[in-house]
């Protein structure tokens, strides 16, 4: 391969990482910006009535971090390390098209939700959930 074609690549390479790069600070920055709405709060709440409102709000937050730890998992799976922010992603996907749209821009697919039990190994959980942990 010639000096050109060399350099060619390594432009090519460059605008395609930078593109990436890009793509991802933009899921991110829209995780972090996503407003959720206010009934998943609300039925966290009637779920765990002795939370209060400020626990509520953490428990959104977790949701958050959640789809963070997803995105920079790269398509791998990743376990829910919490109960109650379960319940919240449970909430979260009954409104169907408002979390197809939110899976498609924040993690570019959806994010299907697979139980435990469901799991094709019994140590896929465990991987999931040791990710969850280094990655957060």
């Amino acid at each position: 391969m010639s000096f050109d074609g060399i350099i060619f690549l390594l432009i090519l390479t460059l605008i395609a990482y930078f593109f990436y790069w890009n793509k991802k600070k933009a899921q991110l920055a829209f995780i972090e910006n996503y407003r959720f709405s206010s009934s998943i709060g609300k039925k966290v709440q009637k779920k765990y009535p002795l939370l209060t409102q400020d626990q509520i709000d953490l428990v959104i937050k977790g949701l958050r971090d959640y789809f963070y730890i997803c995105n920079k998992a790269k398509r791998r799976m990743v376990a829910m390390p919490s109960q109650v922010v379960d319940v919240a992603w449970h909430e979260f996907i009954l409104f169907t098209r408002p979390y197809q749209a939110f899976c498609k821009k924040a993690l570019g697919r959806f994010l299907h939700h697979t139980p435990t039990e469901a799991m094709r190994t019994p140590t896929l959980a465990q991987d999931g959930i040791k990710r969850a942990w280094r990655l957060a």
